[in-house]
């Protein structure tokens, strides 16, 4: 925090003579959302002035002397839906880049439906999506400018703890979320990966100054979406400028960072960055353990081959490492250390053609790399330092993916695509298991350990620092699994969709996906269809259904004990319907009824019998369940200097206990929180149009006294987030102490307890400084203000006792982005 004042006191003293009031430019280019031709002679207007452009032969348009500060932006054209779109800054000499895509109204007679709006419409998405731009992420009160936890304020989705950004989707599971960036699928959009099975971690690894919009769907997908069962996050990645080259400094939660931009040749342009941690810096001052290190590298080329096809090269990659350590002596048997290392890159190049004045073909080649290098150990009884786990893993994808569209007439809309896909695996690993030991005890060393009864362990060995632990006897040696595997798997799929409206008022989408592959050998079919009928033209009944495959994770499919080709693709019968309002073109509420059926979900081999230890049998497809809820959202737009939402959904998540097959009996999954309750809320006071702010500005007071949060700017936002989570549940485990072990016993139910009720109340100030040849953008985020106790879960240690591992307490962030 010392040094984000240091950095905006020293923007403001050494700029002296440059707070003039500055102009700036918005640039951009117009298309057809659904061909993403460029639209010729659309009206673009800033609101609140007079200063507007029509679009040229390519769509794009150039507004400028705008004098600096926040605007909305609205675009009309004959045939088409106005769209506007809110909070876009423009900022002193530079061109602010603002793209928009219009919808085809629906032409009856004389009659013309038009609908004005800022919200923008999510390709393909009847129910369940929602489309977010740069400006919405960097006022999101808790996001730290990651696009994955902005989205926790949709009532479909929650999180599972602070520490990571994987969103739950409607009581599914981490790693059935799909997140795509400009063609290219992600497998793991963030740094440190938490597992081979899940793709959350705790900092983004897109930069979020490189998004243009992010669509996000929360189940129902359309057919060009597979692979995945729960949700899709489709990026949009902006280009660079063409006219000059630009810099930008930015240093938040994320680390620190540069992005470079600018022309690349006359027919395209460059956008690089690189961001390093520097959590490694103040770690010590937040109590943390593990000191993270981290540094992402993503770049994007694009150049025009001519007006109507052009090239897109895309980099991601990043480097992570974290030692988790202590000293042994001083911790409690069974606490665990770790090194964890990895590496990642996506690398991909996509090819865009308007081949006709009615649809588009985007082609896009990728490689994906990632590598998880991981040793771990735990200390066993007596202070002993104990290795159990090495991993080094690595997974490698080759893709091919084709998508091409064409609107046949006003009323009929065909697309399909294609994937081919080879992935190599590598796997190199080591698990030990340490033997089951009888243990024996004394209440003090004068006397002879022996095995005890529970009662005498609870009254005279538990607590006791004095007490003796012996071991007396090896009940089960101990033993290692190694795997040393290495498999190519090939995989392909093919979709068409069709999208027709029949009436002005009716909408229909069918569609299907088929995909095959060598692991799993197997052939799967997808059907897909959605409705939307429009009562008005603001309100709206919404459905959609569908089957969605999942294939297994390369982890579960190249498993120690089984031979691959055992497991198949599980899958998800999906079904929602809804009502949608708009009430106002900046105010919408929306009402959905959800229900979702698991199918062959491939679950551990233990848990399919009454002993749950059992370590062998591999993975196995025997694991059913179901989800089903209520999930209701409002959301004001930023306009009028001032935005909110409120969602709230009611959920039940359950899976059918395998170990009693045809009973159908049921248990709470794991993130089956019942109750999820979500409240934002920001205003803008514009203190640059109050006639004594330039005078405050120009002060020594101001100059030296800015960095407060609460001072003036000549923009001053302030936003909050209150949210309500019901407690999780979670299966308690028994503790032996002849062994000084904790496990799940035989016919023991699942999932009978849960946590207490997650409550937390964040508040982010974010202020805006303009200069005459740059902008200041600084932010100061309070996460969980009221330092409430949310519980994480429990860490069991070998002597019997049991801690609650709490999640973030209070915790102040900050950032600043400077451009020049």
């Amino acid at each position: 925090m010392r040094r984000l004042a240091v950095c905006i006191i020293a923007c403001m003293m050494l700029t002296p003579g440059l707070y003039a009031q500055s102009v700036g430019a918005l640039i951009g280019q117009i298309t057809d959302l659904d061909t993403h031709q460029p639209l010729i002679g659309a009206n673009v207007m800033v609101e609140g002035t007079a200063l507007g452009a029509a679009t040229d032969m390519q769509g794009h348009y150039r507004i400028t002397g705008i004098p600096v500060g926040s605007y909305s932006l609205r675009v009309s054209m004959i045939g088409y839906k106005q769209q506007a779109r809110a909070n876009i800054h423009v900022v002193p000499q530079r061109e602010t880049i603002v793209n928009l895509a219009l919808e085809t109204t629906v032409l009856a007679g004389e009659e013309v439906i038009v609908t004005a709006g800022f919200f923008e419409r999510t390709k393909d998405a009847v129910v369940s999506a929602r489309t977010v731009d740069i400006e919405e992420i960097r006022s999101d009160p808790v996001g730290a400018y990651d696009v994955f936890r902005m989205m926790e304020s949709l009532p479909a989705v929650a999180c599972g703890t602070d520490q990571l950004n994987e969103i739950i989707v409607r009581g599914g599971a981490p790693g059935q979320n799909l997140f795509v960036m400009d063609h290219l699928e992600i497998p793991y959009p963030n740094h440190f990966p938490q597992s081979q099975q899940q793709s959350g971690g705790p900092v983004a690894l897109v930069n979020t100054e490189f998004l243009e919009r992010a669509d996000f769907y929360a189940g129902a997908f359309p057919a060009r979406y597979g692979g995945k069962v729960s949700s899709v996050m489709d990026v949009t990645l902006r280009e660079g400028n063409r006219n000059r080259h630009l810099a930008e400094f930015n240093f938040n939660m994320s680390g620190i960072g540069l992005v470079a931009e600018g022309p690349f040749t006359e027919q395209g342009s460059y956008l690089v960055s690189y961001d390093r941690s520097f959590l490694d810096l103040v770690i010590k001052s937040i109590g943390l353990a593990a000191i993270p290190r981290y540094s992402s590298l993503q770049a994007k080329v694009v150049y025009d081959i001519d007006l109507r096809r052009k090239l897109m090269v895309n980099f991601l990659g990043g480097k992570d490492e974290i030692a988790i350590t202590g000293e042994p002596e001083d911790e409690k048997p069974g606490t665990y250390y770790a090194n964890y290392g990895g590496d990642q890159y996506t690398l991909g190049v996509t090819y865009k053609n308007l081949f006709s004045q009615q649809g588009y073909l985007l082609a896009s080649l990728g490689r994906n790399y990632t590598l998880f290098d991981i040793d771990a150990t735990r200390i066993m009884t007596g202070g002993i330092e104990e290795e159990y786990v090495r991993k080094y893993d690595s997974e490698t994808e080759s893709t091919l993916k084709v998508d091409a569209l064409y609107r046949i007439s006003e009323k009929w809309e065909l697309s399909g695509g294609m994937k081919l896909q080879h992935a190599q695996l590598s796997f190199s690993d080591w698990l030990y298991f340490a033997p089951v030991v009888q243990y024996g005890y004394a209440a003090d060393a004068m006397a002879e350990p022996v095995s005890v009864s529970r009662d005498y362990f609870d009254t005279f060995i538990i607590g006791n620092d004095g007490a003796v632990v012996q071991p007396l006897d090896t009940l089960v040696p101990g033993y290692d699994l190694t795997r040393d595997k290495k498999a190519g798997i090939f995989k392909s799929a093919l979709y068409s969709q069709i999208r027709w409206f029949p009436t002005p008022r009716i909408e229909i989408i069918l569609g299907g996906r088929l995909e095959g592959g060598t692991l799993p050998e197997e052939v799967t079919i997808s059907p897909r269809f959605g409705l939307s009928y429009g009562f008005t033209d603001k309100l709206s009944l919404n459905v959609s259904a569908g089957r969605y495959f999942q294939a297994p994770f390369y982890d579960q499919l190249i498993h120690y004990q089984e031979t691959p080709g055992k497991l198949t693709s599980y899958y998800t019968d999906q079904a929602v319907a809804g009502l949608e309002w708009l009430a106002a073109e900046d105010f919408r509420s929306t009402f959905e009824f959800y229900a979702r059926r698991y199918g062959d979900l491939p679950i551990s081999h233990a848990e399919t019998t009454p002993d749950t230890s059992d370590s062998f049998g591999g993975y196995v497809n025997a694991g059913e369940g179901h989800s089903y809820g209520l999930e209701v959202y409002l959301q004001k737009k930023f306009t009028r200097q001032w935005y909110g939402s409120c969602s709230y959904s009611w959920s039940v998540a359950e899976g059918i206990d395998p170990r009693y097959p045809g009973e159908d009996k049921t248990y709470p999954w794991d993130y089956d929180f019942r109750h999820v309750f979500t409240l934002i809320g920001g205003y803008k006071i514009k203190y640059m149009d109050y006639d004594w702010y330039p005078r405050y500005k120009e002060s020594l007071f101001g100059r030296l006294f800015s960095w407060i949060p609460i001072a003036p700017s000549d923009e001053f936002e302030i936003s909050f987030r209150g949210r309500y989570v019901g407690g999780r549940p979670y299966t308690p485990m028994t503790y032996d102490h002849h062994t000084r072990s904790w496990a799940i016993y035989q016919a023991q139910e699942f999932n009978t307890q849960r946590l207490k009720e997650y409550i937390r109340f964040d508040i982010m100030i974010l202020q805006r400084f303009y200069f005459k040849k740059m902008n200041l953008v600084a932010f100061w985020d309070i996460m969980n203000v009221f330092n409430r106790d949310n519980p994480w879960g429990w860490q069991h240690f070998d002597d019997g006792t049991k801690e609650v591992v709490w999640q973030y307490k209070t915790f102040p962030v900050g950032g600043l982005t400077l451009e020049f």
